[in-house]
Parts: C-alpha cells; sequence; structure tokens
C-alpha cells in the first residue's frame, strides 16, 4: 500500500534554537515574556531556505510554565504573534504539561510530532528536526526523524554526531 504521506518538514525546537535563552534562578530557561524574547540572527535566512526547498516550518516546543501559572497564555499568544509576523511558520505546536506522562505531549514524547504528520501528510524520514537539548535527540529517536543539533552557549557541552554552529551552516546538512 502506498503512503499519502509525501510532504517534507523542518521541526524546530523553540527556546535555544529560534529564541535566546533568559538566564534566571542560576540556569538558562524559556522567556516568559514578549519584552525577553529575542530571536538569534540565524533564524530567517535559515527558515527561508527550508521554505524555498519546500518544507513545512513547524515549531514544537514544551511550555511547561503555562501549566505551573508562571506564564499567560495571553504572553504565549504575543509571542507567537510576533514568531508568525517574522517568521514564514506553518504551525506552533506546545506541549503545556508540566511533567512527562504516558500519552501525553511533553517532549520526549513523540506526539506533537506525529499530530503534525496527520495534519500536513509529513512524511517523516524526508523531515528533519533542530534542537539544542538531549530531549530533543529523544523526541527525534523516538518519532524516527532524523535529528540536526544547534550548538549554542548553553549547550557546548552536547555532543552529537549531526550538529552544526550555526543554522547559517544549515546547507551543510540538507540538500
Amino acid at each position: 500500500m502506498k503512503s499519502n504521506y509525501k510532504n517534507k518538514a523542518i521541526f524546530f525546537d523553540r527556546d535555544g534554537v529560534i529564541n535566546h535563552l533568559v538566564y534566571r534562578d542560576n540556569g538558562f530557561y524559556s522567556p516568559r515574556c514578549l519584552k525577553d524574547f529575542q530571536l538569534y540572527s540565524d533564524v530567517k535566512k535559515s527558515i527561508e531556505f527550508f521554505k524555498e526547498k519546500h518544507f513545512y516550518v513547524i515549531i514544537i516546543s514544551n511550555q511547561p510554565d503555562i501549566s505551573r501559572g508562571e506564564m499567560s497564555i495571553e504572553e504565549l499568544d504575543q509571542i507567537d504573534a510576533f514568531l508568525n509576523k517574522n517568521l514564514d511558520i506553518d504551525e506552533i505546536k506546545y506541549s503545556f504539561n508540566s511533567q512527562v506522562v504516558n500519552s501525553g505531549s511533553k517532549k520526549p514524547s513523540p506526539k506533537m510530532i506525529f499530530d503534525a504528520q496527520k495534519k500536513w501528510k509529513i512524511n517523516l524520514s524526508k523531515s528533519y528536526f533542530i534542537g539544542d537539548s538531549l530531549v530533543d535527540i529523544q523526541c527525534a529517536k523516538n518519532a524516527n526523524v532524523p535529528f540536526i543539533l544547534i550548538k549554542r552557549k548553553h549547550n557546548q557541552d552536547l555532543i552529537y554526531p549531526n550538529s552544526i554552529e550555526s543554522l547559517n551552516n544549515i546547507k551543510t546538512l540538507i540538500s
């Protein structure tokens, strides 16, 4: 039986990949408000590259601060509006779960990827996941999607075979 999944996608983790993390409580974390949200300078051109190559661009991100009451949906909506205004994104998917649970969506669960696959008819073997953490690596593995590690200041000790120092270098891994 022939698969009807013909499209390809690039799945981006958000925090630490698309935007800078915020330093607080002796660590680097997701920004909780738009005023702290700053895009990395290499993001826009890489998304334009993927769009030229006919990839869907989908952000998948854990946002447990919502369920923990440390961030409001209104603030998240403002960040999403900013992302959609400044980047050519097809969809943003979030997990608000504060913990990993069976049948939950929090990464490393592949649920957000599988939901996007069904909606957009995505062939995961022709797609990629770009992330910055062990949780992202595990999520990609759980979904059987090729993974690319983006090295940023906060994760220089993380090692992965397919890694790049800048999204500007993505063309070396994807033709």
